[in-house]
């Protein structure tokens, strides 16, 4: 899986349930753990998401190259973010655009550029 993120001044990765969809997946969350996953329209594949006990749902990956991550799959994000140390070895290229984002309290965040981040699920 290709996932472009918006490098900004986050505490962690946020893959934004509308770029999921975008991609040709569903995203559904019920009520029992086998509620919860990522499914890929075409191919049937899930992808299993982990409630983390605070509300929110874990998605977990392997980075191409080595190394696993876990990503939380946001509901409320308009776009993937990702804060500069994550997914490093990947390349930090130039915006196409300069994004404004607000935290929850409204405070500026800052962004830094965009990475396309590639990642095995395991299915």
């Amino acid at each position: 899986m290709n996932l472009r993120f918006q490098v900004a001044d986050v505490a962690k990765p946020l893959v934004s349930v509308r770029r999921i969809a975008e991609k040709g997946n569903i995203v559904q969350f019920g009520p029992r753990e086998e509620d919860n996953y990522i499914q890929n329209k075409e191919t049937k594949d899930k992808v299993m998401l982990k409630p983390n006990g605070k509300g929110s749902y874990l998605m977990e990956v392997n980075f191409i190259g080595g190394g696993k991550t876990v990503m939380t799959v946001d509901s409320g994000a308009e776009e993937n973010v990702c804060p500069w140390d994550w997914g490093g070895h990947f390349p930090t290229t130039a915006a196409e655009r300069q994004l404004w984002f607000r935290n929850a309290s409204g405070g500026i965040i800052e962004h830094y550029g965009q990475r396309e981040v590639k990642v095995i699920t395991p299915f």
